[in-house]
């Protein structure tokens, strides 16, 4: 079994969750995208919600790798920047929601009449 230099830094756990965080964020937005019926129903939620973990954990191994010296600071900044990008797409995406509100519920009740 090989060990590892004794002055070998470890690369932050937390930044590589954030990565893989964010790698399935950016595959989820995709597939939501995909001309497949009802995958945004599932893909859309699951990215935003995949999205703020990037973004959460990204900042929290920042954190962790300014105060303990460890690898991994491209890799918290890849997750923090995908999270913070799919927050913004979920912030806009509430509000043109919000602002379409009323144009949804006329919509819907000329195709009840």
């Amino acid at each position: 079994m090989m060990e590892s230099p004794p002055n070998a830094v470890s690369t932050n756990r937390t930044a590589i969750i954030s990565l893989i965080a964010a790698i399935l964020t950016v595959l989820s937005f995709c597939g939501g995208v995909a001309p497949i019926p009802f995958t945004g129903y599932v893909c859309f939620p699951s990215s935003a919600v995949l999205g703020l973990i990037a973004l959460g954990t990204g900042l929290i191994s920042l954190r962790q790798i300014r105060s303990n010296g460890e690898n991994g600071r491209a890799l918290a900044w890849i997750g923090s920047i995908v999270g913070g990008l799919a927050g913004i797409v979920l912030l806009c995406a509430v509000i043109a929601g919000i602002l379409l509100m009323p144009e949804i519920i006329n919509f819907i009740h000329q195709f009840l009449k």
